[in-house]
């Protein structure tokens, strides 16, 4: 919270201490010069005289307590109390697709990469962002949609889902209830589409690229890819192909690689080549906690490349100003009736 014109409450309570001054000073002149009423003693021991100085003096008092409260609300309302948030307009116009290789190895950076941008969420203000996995063949979980209640909740829901060692379960290494295997399943349902195959990278990266709409708009397009990059069967593209498709269509790639257990480094390389030859940005990482780090780094890098120039929008908050004011105002008001 900030007071953007914090003059304008000095000036206020400075002119306010400076009629307390005047006001009280008045009053102790009246005070040396006093008026005496003759044979008035006998009044003080009348009660209901007595009862009436007493409330005379609590009305007093009130009416200076709510003055003084009013004299501050009024001052705060007047320096207008507002809160500032720093937002870059450009990336309102933002299209984000997670593309994420839901293979066997691929499990625990996918729920990483779920969780972190379900806690992100609040922080978008116009972005689209839509989600598809892939293993075999592809799935599109949600398409683009800035309805954020939606994506909170299927990143969430998906996050928990897919983390399952589905080849530890198989080896019987790993125990999970009923209702976590069917939760899974449900999610990579419709990924598995091919028998025998798993893990076809270039045809899910497509897949992915054929996510975007709204092709004649003007917004940025980006893609957020996690992969292995072992391939265990016969894609219909090639790697240099898909990534080249994305490039065509304009859309920028950050290519998140964890590592490979069976794949030597021919994978990584190729991976590396395919992504850089188009441009794109590729993060090695063996650690999932990396992966919050590197989606900040993908948000810094996009704002050099747009020229985003963030900027600072104000919020004014006049409510508790306006409401103290009125109230103090009605209770000076009644407190003068009462008084008169």
């Amino acid at each position: 919270m900030v007071m953007t014109f914090w003059w304008v409450t000095a000036l206020l309570l400075l002119a306010a201490i400076v009629v307390w001054a005047i006001t009280f000073w008045n009053r102790r002149s009246l005070r040396r010069s006093p008026v005496l009423v003759a044979n008035s003693q006998y009044m003080d021991r009348i009660p209901s005289f007595a009862r009436a100085q007493r409330a005379a003096r609590v009305v007093r008092a009130a009416q200076v307590g709510i003055a003084v409260l009013a004299v501050l609300a009024a001052s705060l309302l007047s320096g207008r109390i507002a809160s500032e948030r720093i937002e870059t307009p450009e990336f309102a116009s933002r299209d984000i697709v997670l593309c994420l290789d839901v293979s066997g190895s691929m499990y625990e950076y996918d729920t990483e990469i779920l969780s972190t941008f379900a806690e992100m969420v609040d922080s978008f203000e116009g972005e689209r962002v839509a989600l598809t996995i892939f293993n075999s063949t592809s799935r599109t979980v949600f398409p683009l949609t800035n309805d954020y209640d939606l994506i909170e909740r299927e990143l969430r829901e998906g996050a928990e889902a897919i983390d399952f060692d589905e080849f530890g379960y198989r080896l019987g290494n790993k125990d999970y209830p009923e209702e976590k295997v069917r939760q899974y399943v449900e999610f990579v349902e419709g990924t598995k589409g091919i028998p025998d195959e798993a893990s076809i990278v270039p045809d899910g990266l497509a897949s992915c690229a054929q996510v975007f709409d709204q092709a004649e708009q003007d917004r940025s397009r980006s893609i957020i890819f996690a992969t292995d990059n072992e391939v265990n069967g016969e894609p219909v593209f090639t790697l240099q192909e898909a990534t080249q498709r994305v490039a065509d269509r304009e859309i920028d790639l950050y290519t998140f690689y964890p590592g490979a257990y069976e794949c030597g480094p021919g994978c990584f390389e190729e991976l590396q080549t395919a992504t850089e030859d188009q441009d794109g940005e590729l993060y090695e990482s063996s650690d999932p906690q990396a992966i919050p780090s590197i989606i900040g780094e993908i948000q810094k890098n996009q704002a050099e490349v747009l020229g985003a120039e963030p900027s600072v929008v104000r919020t004014d908050h006049p409510a508790i100003g306006f409401t103290l004011t009125f109230l103090s105002l009605v209770g000076i008001l009644v407190l003068g009736w009462r008084s008169r």
